[in-house]
């Protein structure tokens, strides 16, 4: 009877010692990973649904520009030409299609949206057309501008928005001199020059309009208090012409200010047309209430 008692512990303690030598490979939540006795590093457990590998981060949809809600207006214009300032495109564009969908521009930004000029022809088209154009304009001309087409509760809603331009997270190698072991500065960049037509600005001073001196000396004026240096600008005052010298930022610059300037000039001259076309009072004749009693 002993013996058999004690050929009974002896198999209960044989199969507890199997139990526990192969534990680790059952753990629970929490527990420490199990090691491979080969290498004496963690084993990696193939994640669920992953194929038996590791797993992958998977990519990102893009947003998408159009909300699947925003529904176009039932207007198609037949022809769109535009060679005017963003903030003309936008009025013209609320007056075309009704006020079918509102605005949402940007606010105390560092670009000048109001001024960036939109250059389009276009022939039947919708507004979300409209938009999709002028987004490619953007992309073709690298504007960090882009129109989004989002729906407000119930409202149709154009959004511009601002790209933000990434800064890079490390700065670029200095590129030494193995002659003199010294930096090596980086290169100026190369200086250019462009040609802008400015008779749409010029005119008369009373109905909103500038003479090619005042144009010329407002850029030379703008260009001194951001550059603080003489600015390469020349005009030809037969041909209407404005001849700019410098780099591509003094450039892009040069064209933002006229672009504004544009905007100026538009809006002085609506005001002297509206004050132009604003009826006129007769004045009161002589005689009328306290003049002279008829004889």
């Amino acid at each position: 009877m002993k013996s058999k008692l004690h050929l009974q512990s002896l198999a209960a303690i044989f199969f507890l010692t199997i139990s526990l030598g192969a534990a680790p490979a059952q753990k629970g939540p929490g527990a420490p990973p199990a090691v491979d006795p080969n290498t004496g590093l963690p084993i990696t457990m193939p994640l669920p649904g992953s194929g038996g590998g590791l797993a992958t981060p998977q990519p990102q949809p893009a947003p998408q520009w159009k909300d699947p809600n925003w529904k176009d207006p039932d207007i198609v214009l037949t022809n769109v030409d535009y060679e005017i300032p963003l903030s003309r495109v936008v009025l013209d564009l609320l007056e075309r299609f009704k006020g079918y969908f509102d605005v949402l521009v940007p606010v105390n930004v560092d670009i000048t949206w109001q001024s960036t000029m939109i250059r389009l022809q276009l022939k039947n088209v919708t507004a979300s057309e409209v938009f999709n154009a002028m987004n490619l304009m953007f992309e073709n001309d690298q504007t960090p501008l882009r129109w989004e087409l989002k729906m407000n509760g119930k409202r149709p809603t154009a959004l511009l928005r601002v790209l933000a331009e990434p800064s890079p997270k490390y700065p670029p190698p200095a590129i030494f001199d193995p002659a003199t072991g010294l930096p090596v500065p980086p290169p100026v960049p190369e200086p250019k020059r462009m040609v802008y037509f400015v008779g749409d600005l010029t005119g008369d001073a009373k109905s909103g309009g500038m003479t090619m001196e005042q144009i010329v000396k407002t850029v030379e004026e703008i260009w001194d208090m951001t550059y603080h240096e003489p600015g390469g600008v020349q005009f030809h005052k037969d041909a209407q012409l404005l001849i700019v010298s410098g780099t591509p930022d003094q450039i892009a610059f040069v064209q933002q200010t006229l672009g504004a300037l544009r905007v100026k000039v538009q809006l002085d001259r609506e005001r002297h047309q509206a004050a132009e076309s604003k009826p006129k009072t007769d004045e009161p004749k002589s005689g009328v209430g306290g003049g002279s009693g008829s004889k």
